[in-house]
């Protein structure tokens, strides 16, 4: 709407509605309305001062005001805008009342009489090499050639405030040794570590978020310390106190990320492909990222980073992180714990408690309040089981004799031969072989491990691997008589009536 001033100004002069209309866009209802306030006021007789607009907008809104239906309600409105209930809550509740409108009458009237309030900000001072805002993004769907399949992508954001320099690469994940990996590759990218990173409430960062007291995830701490960088995670709920990576994510998914997909498009794929986003990041970064002026400085972010904040930076330390990961597990009953896809023991009078894993890339490290209780190495193979004899209870022997695994291992502790008689044993799908297979054991006991070595030996000489026939051969000292020797069967080379080499050559006839 034009000035309201301005309006009572031409009305003054006897300027037509019509023409009024014409030349301000007003309508013709509105200017009448206006016309009668100010014929009441006496704003119409030239011989009076020209209100200031401040009293023709008073009196205007009071007018407009008394005349709307929904002003009788505007004292509870003013309250209910406060505590923010939705339009539709509040179009319920006047209904409540007996009053019948619209919800789009609610809205219209509530917005033009009750207007959001701003509220003033104050803009924070940078300072060069001080604090990075990271964050993840979500792209959208990307064709892996390197797994066949097709992925959920996300950006990585590491910007720094004071230049607004930034690295940026995609991921397929938002684990604590990507989150971590991307930082290694910004301070690379950067040459230099700041001194503070801001960080979203994300779990490869915070484990527990809140207003004062926060827990960070231990691993991350440990990469901190390696870095020489303070950690500053955001207040939840509160995006805009890292602003900067805010904007920055949604200037990739609004600039690159759609010219990566219609390029993507013409090359006749419908699903990008991620073997070539990192390259075409890396060409929007170096041409239209880095190279656009930020506003209010004149100067692109890569001129700030070189002039004003490279030299702030602090040095990279001598080596990268060791990415340590830690996991709490609780003890089994089987004294061990499982975790990353395989399992390891742990001593035995620690079972039902629960313990901190370190896992590194070579080494598993079990920890009980802060106390180391054992180490192993890092099993390589999916669900291996890593053990340390050291760590069974006192009756594992007897436990492993009840059933067919332990018995076969300690028959194979004994001798290959053992466990060969032992294994034909439970070859006998009808009659259950443990008793057997244990009283088989037990022989080593009564005659000794190497007689029992013996007569295992000349019972699979005879094909006969079972525990009568190897009892036998013990109780007749038949374990130290020589083995015989069994000729093995031989081709024969001649036979009675066979001719000699060269009988049916025609050529000894022909002379």
């Amino acid at each position: 709407m034009a000035e309201l001033r301005e309006l009572v100004r031409r009305l003054r002069r006897k300027q037509s509605l019509r023409s009024i209309q014409r030349e301000t866009g007003v309508h013709r209802q509105t200017l009448r309305k206006l016309q009668e306030r100010a014929d009441e006021h006496g704003w119409l007789d030239e011989a009076s001062p020209l209100p200031n607009a401040s009293a023709i907008e008073t009196v205007w809104q009071t007018a407009d005001r008394s005349e709307h239906g929904l002003a009788k309600f505007d004292a509870v409105f003013d309250d209910w805008v406060d505590k923010g209930y939705s339009f539709e809550v509040i179009h319920a509740l006047i209904r409540g009342k007996g009053f019948s409108c619209s919800e789009s009458t609610v809205r219209r009237y509530i917005q033009r009489r009750f207007p959001k309030k701003v509220r003033a900000v104050v803009r924070r001072a940078t300072s060069p090499g001080d604090v990075m805002e990271v964050d993840f993004g979500y792209l959208g769907l990307t064709f892996d050639p390197v797994t066949d399949r097709t992925r959920k992508t996300w950006i990585f954001s590491g910007r720094l405030r004071h230049s607004r320099l930034a690295w940026r690469e995609y991921v397929f994940d938002q684990r604590v040794e990507t989150f971590l990996r991307c930082h290694e590759n910004a301070f690379e990218y950067f040459s230099g570590v700041p001194a503070q990173v801001v960080v979203d409430n994300l779990k490869a960062a915070v484990i527990r978020a809140a207003l004062e007291d926060f827990l960070l995830n231990r691993t991350y701490r440990e990469f901190a310390e390696h870095y020489d960088f303070v950690i500053s995670p955001c207040r939840p709920y509160t995006p805009q106190h890292k602003g900067g990576v805010e904007s920055d994510i949604k200037y990739v998914k609004g600039n690159f990320w759609p010219r990566f997909r219609e390029a993507q498009k013409l090359k006749g794929r419908a699903t990008p492909s991620a073997g070539q986003l990192a390259e075409a990041l890396e060409q929007w970064t170096d041409e239209v990222a880095e190279a656009r002026l930020v506003r209010g400085v004149g100067r692109t972010p890569r001129e700030i980073f070189e002039s004003d904040e490279r030299a702030t930076l602090r040095p990279l330390p001598g080596d990268r992180f060791e990415h340590i990961e830690w996991r709490q597990c609780k003890v089994q009953a089987d004294w061990r714990v499982q975790v990353a896809r395989a399992y390891y023991s742990v001593p035995y009078r620690f079972v039902g408690e629960k313990v901190l894993v370190c896992l590194s890339a070579w080494k598993v490290r079990i920890f009980r309040e802060n106390e180391l209780i054992c180490t192993h190495k890092r099993a390589w193979r999916p669900w291996e089981y890593v053990s340390n004899p050291d760590h069974a209870p006192p009756n594992a022997a007897e436990f492993l004799s009840t059933t067919r695994q332990g018995l076969l291992r300690r028959a194979g502790e004994i001798d290959e031969s053992v466990r060969t008689v032992a294994a034909a044993i439970f070859e006998d799908r009808v009659a259950d072989g443990l008793r057997p297979v244990r009283a088989l054991l037990n022989l080593a006991r009564k005659y000794s491990t190497e007689r029992l070595k013996a007569a295992c030996e000349r019972a699979t000489r005879y094909h006969t691997e079972n525990y009568g026939s190897v009892k036998r051969i013990l109780e007749k000292n038949l374990d130290q008589a020589p083995l015989p020797h069994i000729p093995t069967a031989t081709s024969q080379q001649s036979f009675r009536f066979a001719r000699a080499a060269g009988y049916f050559e025609a050529q000894q006839y022909l002379n």
